[in-house]
């Protein structure tokens, strides 16, 4: 999804270290890898994006990686949470729909 077809909602002073400077100026060329990264995660950009539109595409990709592995995390919770009558529960439900099937 483009980052122009936002809403914007309040802008924010941040601090750029020259990294995250570089960082934008790579994401800002047309044929940099970082703009392709960033395309191949559904991030598009504008043909001459600003400096503004450029560093909030990268944030936007930060927040999507955030998320996955917050997701991840969750999921792993999850299955370490599962105890050994879960396991066997599904196993009998396994079990029970590949009988069905057969009939």
């Amino acid at each position: 999804m483009s980052t122009l077809t936002r809403r914007t909602v309040a802008r924010k002073s941040v601090p750029v270290t020259a990294e995250d400077a570089q960082a934008v100026e790579r994401v800002r060329q047309p044929q940099s890898v970082e703009r392709a990264a960033l395309a191949a995660l559904g991030i598009e950009l504008s043909e001459n994006p600003s400096e503004a539109e450029a560093l909030q595409a990268l944030m936007e990709a930060g927040r999507a990686a955030v998320q996955q592995q917050v997701m991840v995390s969750g999921y792993a919770a999850l299955a370490a949470s599962q105890n050994d009558e879960d396991h066997e529960y599904e196993q009998t439900m396994r079990q029970r729909r590949r009988g069905s099937s057969e009939d």
